[in-house]
């Protein structure tokens, strides 16, 4: 079960460095879709101490996941993978260089209803980091269950940093450099429904 830091108990000073990733996906129906305990799900939450020393040019993935059959209650887990320079994680894709890291959004993996694109067909870039600044990105989209015929919602959150010498709290106690929010309800081969008028980017705070 992922750690909720006691403020009776502060964290250890561990400093890590590294390019870290954390998503966290919350599910549910329509039986919540009003309700407050979806809404309380976090949006960062502490890393795991077991990455003091990330493998050079590793990706770390550290996964937390709530969901209404779980009463949203989180679990976790974590996650190396070695590739050459890039990364997808749900509809996210995420590109180190040597000037930072590119978080986009994989228009054909989210399934656009009359986007017309397949995987990998359209990618918006969300995020551009350079090395020690953290961002956040999140959508969330509807979602078909087949096997009952009815439909799902969840919504992903990303928080991305190539970070040098922090604690392992840094997107629970900072703020993000930069934050993307592309909000869709989507189902297949219909027009696309937006919670929002339009998708934003906004600027963490200083």
């Amino acid at each position: 079960m992922a750690r909720h830091r006691s403020r009776h108990t502060p964290l250890a000073d561990t400093r890590v460095s590294g390019l870290f990733l954390q998503l966290l996906t919350t599910e549910w129906t329509k039986e919540s879709r009003d309700g407050q305990p979806r809404h309380a799900t976090p949006v960062a939450m502490t890393l795991p101490d077991d990455w003091s020393e990330p493998e050079e040019g590793a990706f770390l993935l550290h996964h937390v996941y709530f969901s209404e059959q779980r009463r949203f209650a989180p679990r976790d887990w974590t996650e190396v993978r070695k590739s050459r320079g890039l990364v997808e994680v749900e509809a996210f894709r995420v590109e180190r260089s040597e000037e930072g890291v590119r978080v986009l959004l994989d228009h054909g993996q989210l399934g656009m209803p009359g986007s017309g694109s397949a995987r990998g067909g359209h990618h918006e870039e969300l995020l551009r980091l350079s090395p020690g600044e953290w961002g956040r990105a999140v959508y969330n989209e509807r979602l078909p269950y087949w096997e009952t015929g009815h439909w799902g919602y969840c919504k992903h959150v990303l928080n991305v940093g190539l970070l040098y010498d922090v604690p392992l709290d840094v997107f629970l106690d900072t703020a993000p450099k930069l934050e993307a929010v592309r909000e869709f309800l989507s189902r297949p081969r219909e027009p696309v429904e937006q919670d929002t008028p339009a998708p934003r980017m906004t600027p963490g705070a200083p």
